[in-house]
């Protein structure tokens, strides 16, 4: 199995999640003021959105790590997201799906704040910078 490629397919979900909900959270408080979001509030939305993501997918996360550290030829190595899913439910139960919920939140929150606050500030200045440009 390629691994490199499970992994990198098991950050869509994440994704399809933290993107729309960070542009939404943006539009809701750019309603709320009445005017864009300044670069700082950009990126309280990305950390919210960040860690809400993060909280959603922490099964899918539990899923990959087994999947990744299990012995090959093992039945958890073949990869089957699922199957392996089922097999933490069915021994650990709900605590199992989100073992480590917490700290995972925190980084992927203090991540989406610095990395979607640089974005957005960095975007505003080549805005400017090309209405600056004849």
């Amino acid at each position: 199995m390629d691994r490199p490629g499970f992994v990198a397919a098991l950050v869509i979900p994440f994704s399809l999640v933290q993107f729309p909900l960070w542009e939404s959270l943006k539009a809701l408080w750019s309603w709320r003021q009445d005017h864009v979001v300044d670069s700082w509030q950009s990126a309280v939305c990305g950390a919210f959105a960040g860690g809400f993501a993060a909280a959603v997918t922490t099964p899918l996360d539990v899923a990959k790590t087994r999947i990744t550290l299990a012995k090959a030829g093992s039945s958890t190595a073949d990869g089957n997201v699922l199957s392996v899913l089922h097999g933490v439910w069915r021994s650990q139960g709900l605590a199992g799906l989100f073992a480590g919920v917490f700290p995972r939140m925190a980084a992927i929150s203090l991540g989406g704040f610095i990395f979607l606050g640089a974005y957005d500030r960095t975007h505003s200045l080549l805005l400017e910078v090309g209405r600056k440009s004849p």
